[in-house]
């Protein structure tokens, strides 16, 4: 997930997890080039990308999926055929269009060399491709050949000259069908920033931005930060949006939790050492932070009370600051239906003993903080 309110929310669950735009989701980083800034829009195009093995035989079979993709208003994007000079090829031609593609064709037709069937590895490479990045996939072989055993349990069609037409027909209907219906029904259930902010909004939490003094603590982390004046607390919101979220902010949490502790001494720390300014400015004699005298006979009134008044207020600020820490919820908004009690253990567990900190676990539908329970969805959802 990622907020689209201000370019700080945007680092909010980016990759590998997939920020939402709309109905669609972003693929941030590249899965295979580990340090590679993707940015692909997951089915953002009308097209069909289709794998085959470069065979003059495969020609008419492509006519004639095009044909029939175009009059059903999808674009047929053909690997072997598109060119991409200058470059990369693996995410110009071949990621990328997976990744933006509604669905997908792969042709499974092995070479035949010396009567000996050599299966296409760029065309596996890229069914796995299709498959990892859960497209809904037509896969197509001749009828005289044979799958690979780890893919035989797939339903596959298994063509010839005289059904190729009426298979693929069916096929692709069934695949536009399926993929419309899909959409409807992510759109219908997507939970977007947008709600989420605003919904806070009005619950009385304020988003916290970069300057924050707790910013630190979760700055690159899958939380973010929100206040609430009137309640006088601190909320640490994230957003599982699968399964295997879970553990990442498992982890991220045992992080926030050691530099907010961190941060909490720290103030107490400068909390003392303005007390001991103070003192010293006090004391006959006293030396300033500066090591000079800083007493009434040796500096003028006016910037004696200015010294104290400065450090006064500074200790005032980390009071507040102190006070409103003294309550911290971590919060999950968790999307899939997964077992919630599980997930608030394994946080009070971290947690511990320690009383300022409250925890809150909700679904996309509405989650309860501190008593004010917060819809994210209509009743009629």
């Amino acid at each position: 997930m990622t907020w689209q309110t201000t370019s700080y929310f945007a680092d909010w669950l980016m990759t590998p997890r997939r920020p939402l735009i709309g109905s669609f989701t972003v693929n941030e980083k590249c899965f295979i080039r580990k340090q590679h800034q993707c940015g692909k829009v997951t089915g953002a195009s009308k097209s069909c990308f289709i794998a085959c093995p470069t065979q003059d035989d495969l020609e008419p079979i492509l006519e004639l999926m095009s044909e029939k993709l175009s009059r059903a208003g999808i674009e047929a994007i053909v690997a072997v055929k598109d060119r991409a000079y200058g470059q990369d090829i693996f995410c110009t031609k071949i990621c990328g269009k997976i990744i933006e593609s509604r669905f997908c064709i792969v042709i499974l037709d092995d070479a035949i060399v010396k009567t000996m069937n050599i299966p296409n590895p760029n065309v596996y490479y890229e069914y796995g491709l299709m498959t990892a990045l859960r497209k809904h996939i037509i896969p197509l072989q001749k009828e005289d050949l044979k799958l690979a055993f780890n893919i035989q349990s797939y339903d596959t069609i298994k063509y010839s000259s005289k059904n190729v037409a009426v298979e693929l027909d069916r096929a692709i209907k069934d695949a536009i069908k399926l993929t419309e219906s899909q959409e409807k029904e992510d759109e219908h259930s997507l939970l977007t920033d947008k709600v989420i902010m605003r919904r806070l909004e009005l619950a009385g939490f304020t988003a916290k931005d970069n300057k924050w003094f707790l910013h630190d603590a979760i700055g690159d982390t899958n939380f973010r930060g929100f206040g609430h004046n009137e309640k006088r607390l601190y909320l640490y919101l994230g957003r599982i949006d699968s399964e295997t979220d879970t553990q990442n902010y498992i982890d991220d949490l045992g992080v926030v939790l050691y530099r907010t502790e961190q941060k909490r001494r720290d103030l107490i720390s400068n909390k003392e050492d303005y007390k001991r300014r103070i003192e010293a400015a006090t004391a006959e004699g006293g030396p300033s932070p500066t090591g000079t005298p800083l007493n009434r006979r040796s500096v003028a009134g006016s910037y004696f009370e200015r010294t104290v008044r400065e450090y006064t207020d500074q200790i005032a600020d980390i009071d507040s600051k102190l006070s409103t820490m003294s309550r911290i919820v971590v919060a999950l908004i968790v999307i899939p239906d997964i077992d919630l009690t599980a997930i608030s253990k394994r946080i009070e567990y971290m947690i511990g003993e320690n009383a300022q900190y409250e925890i809150a676990v909700g679904t996309r539908d509405e989650i309860t903080v501190d008593g004010t329970k917060i819809r994210f969805t209509s009743p009629s959802h």
